[in-house]
C-alpha cells in the first residue's frame, strides 16, 4: 500500500490549558503524518497569553490553522459541541477537504504510528468511529434527565445553582417532551468521522431547527454527535471510538499509564508512559 492511496486525516484539536502541550502535540502529529492537517480551537475562556503564544508559533505552520472564531467551552456545556462544529464548517470552506476528521484534545496522545491509523481508515473507508450507546453507557449521575430538563449553567462553576435549577424544574413538572424523530444516543466525546458523515451532520443542523434542543442538554458533547451521526449514517456507524479512555465510577476520565493498551486504539486520553 503506497502513501498516495491512503486516506487523509484532519485533526480537530480542542485545548484550553497549556500552549506548550498543544505545540508539542501539533509538531508530533505534523511530523508523524506529512499529509495531515490540524485545526486548533483554544477555549475562549483561556488566558490571552496562551492564545498569543499559540499564534506566535502555529501561524508559521502551513498545515495547521489556529481558529479565530472561538467559543467558550464550559464543562458539560454546548461550547464543547459548537467548537468542533465551527472547525468542520471552516474545513468545508477550504479547497482541500480530508477524507476523515478526528477529534482530539491537548491531553490525547497517539499510541501507534499515524500511518497505521491511515491504513486502518483506508481499509474501512466510509465507516464512522464513534460510540453510540443507550443511556446505560452513563456510569454515574442523571441519565435521561440530561435532556428531559434544561441545563443552562456550568455545574463546576455554579454547582449549587445548577442543582437548584434542575430540582426546581422537576418539582414544577417542567419536563420536556422526548424527541420523536430520533433516539438519543450517548458515548465518548472523541470521534473519527468520514467527511461525508461530517457534511451530513452539518446539513442536518441547518435542515432541522429542532436540533437546537441540544443546546440546553447536560453534557451535550456525549450525546449530540452520537445522536446525529446515528441518524444520518446508521449503516456506517462502528459503535466504538479509536481513542482509549479510562473512566472512574463517576464517569471522569482518569490517567492512563503504560504501553500495554487494548487493541484497536490509535490515541489515548491522559496517557503517560
Amino acid at each position: 500500500m503506497t502513501g498516495n492511496t491512503l486516506v487523509t486525516v484532519t485533526f480537530i484539536l480542542l485545548c484550553h490549558d497549556s500552549a506548550e502541550r498543544v505545540i508539542t502535540l501539533v509538531r508530533q502529529l505534523l511530523e508523524d503524518d506529512p499529509d495531515c492537517r490540524i485545526l486548533v480551537h483554544l477555549d475562549k475562556k483561556s488566558p490571552k497569553e496562551t492564545f498569543h503564544k499559540l499564534v506566535s508559533v502555529l501561524d508559521d505552520e502551513p498545515r495547521c490553522h489556529l481558529m479565530r472564531n472561538r467559543v467558550r467551552c464550559g464543562w458539560g456545556q454546548w461550547g464543547l459541541v459548537e467548537a468542533p462544529l465551527r472547525a468542520l464548517r471552516y474545513a468545508f470552506d477550504q479547497e482541500v477537504v480530508p477524507d476523515y476528521f478526528y477529534l482530539i484534545s491537548e491531553y490525547c496522545r497517539p499510541v501507534r504510528p499515524l500511518r497505521d491509523l491511515r491504513e486502518f481508515l483506508t481499509v474501512h473507508q466510509g465507516m464512522d468511529f464513534i460510540e453510540c450507546k443507550t443511556s446505560e453507557w452513563i456510569k454515574g449521575g442523571i441519565r435521561e434527565d440530561r435532556y428531559l430538563y434544561r441545563h443552562y449553567l456550568d455545574k463546576r462553576k455554579y454547582p449549587k445553582l445548577h442543582r437548584w435549577m434542575y430540582r426546581t424544574q422537576k418539582r414544577l413538572g417542567l419536563k420536556r417532551r422526548e424527541p420523536h424523530a430520533y433516539e438519543i444516543y450517548f458515548g465518548s466525546q472523541w470521534w473519527c468521522l468520514s467527511s461525508s458523515t461530517a457534511k451530513k451532520t452539518l446539513c442536518a443542523i441547518v435542515k432541522d431547527p429542532k436540533l437546537r434542543f441540544f443546546k440546553t442538554v447536560w453534557i451535550p458533547d456525549e450525546c449530540f454527535f452520537q445522536t446525529i451521526v446515528r441518524l444520518v449514517s446508521r449503516k456506517n456507524v462502528s459503535g466504538y471510538s479509536l481513542t482509549y479512555s479510562c473512566f472512574d465510577n463517576c464517569g471522569q476520565a482518569g490517567r492512563v499509564e503504560g504501553k500495554n493498551l487494548p487493541c484497536g486504539f490509535y490515541f489515548s486520553r491522559k496517557h503517560y508512559l
